[in-house]
């Protein structure tokens, strides 16, 4: 067996050991997993490699380019963990993921939507939902057991049919002015593409199409890890203006916050998220 597949059968093999002891000692698991996903991208300078991080950010020198990538290996390899142990138990979050609620949370007034881009923790984001006063109605691909109590999911994916209905499930969950939840760079239907990063990235069109016809915020945020616990970065409140066609305003709010994730990314390049860097790479070669 070559080398680099036996590395990479240890690597996974330590992946999932950890994913085992999460449920026992949750911070020091993803913690060493950090270390362990930082220590497998420096040694195959790959997922990402330099050069792609160097490709979105050409500011950076070899090495930042080099230190970013690895910062990014530990968080995928966090997110690797997390991911296995909610697939086995998918009935309750972490415990301690977020000990105490993060004071940018207190700015969130309902009703609102979230959206939220697949950087940094998206599969931690269960545990800043937890801490919000209202019921949270939370839209992804795919359907899974919530690990929250008070997080209802619902799939986009499926027929035309089945997205409207989710959508007016949705509509009527602002109205009692809940919290709807949703993935803005995860296209199931309809789209968007605005710029971002020098490209172009597309962009699922109905969380702006809810936010302006409920006459709601969209706030942007982002989760991401610290050790083995979790914070969130919030944006701010973007508003539909109510003037424009409703094309142009929800370009507009798209704009607004690819706008706030590239501040947010250009302000920390290791939390890019590795598909989302992927996506961005894959479009600057065509």
């Amino acid at each position: 067996m070559p080398v680099s597949q036996a590395a990479r059968r240890s690597f996974d093999f330590l992946e999932r050991c950890l994913s085992h002891v999460a449920e026992h000692w949750p911070q020091l698991s993803l913690s060493a997993g950090g270390h362990v996903g930082r220590l497998r991208n420096r040694l195959s300078q790959r997922w990402p490699s330099p050069e792609q991080v160097h490709t979105l950010f050409p500011s950076l020198s070899r090495h930042e380019a080099a230190t970013v990538a690895w910062k990014i290996g530990g968080i995928e390899a966090r997110n690797r963990i997390l991911a296995r142990y909610l697939e086995k138990d998918g009935d309750r979050m972490l415990p301690g993921l977020m000990p105490r609620p993060a004071p940018v949370l207190s700015r969130l007034h309902p009703p609102l939507i979230l959206g939220f881009f697949h950087v940094g923790a998206p599969h931690a984001l269960g545990a800043v939902f937890e801490w919000l006063p209202v019921p949270v109605l939370a839209l992804r691909l795919g359907l899974r057991s919530p690990a929250v109590p008070t997080l209802t999911v619902l799939t986009i994916e499926g027929s035309t049919q089945q997205r409207a209905l989710v959508f007016s499930r949705a509509m009527a969950h602002l109205r009692a002015c809940g919290v709807v939840a949703s993935a803005l760079d995860f296209v199931s239907g309809p789209s968007l593409t605005v710029p971002f990063l020098g490209r172009s990235l597309e962009l699922a069109r109905g969380p702006f199409a809810m936010a302006r016809l409920a006459g709601v915020p969209l706030v942007p945020l982002a989760a991401r890890w610290y050790g083995g616990t979790v914070e969130v970065e919030v944006g701010d409140e973007l508003v539909a203006d109510g003037f424009s066609s409703p094309e142009i305003c929800e370009r507009k709010l798209a704009t607004a916050a690819t706008g706030w994730l590239e501040n947010y990314l250009r302000s920390d390049p290791g939390e890019m998220g590795l598909g989302l860097l992927h996506r961005l790479v894959l479009s600057s070669d065509k």
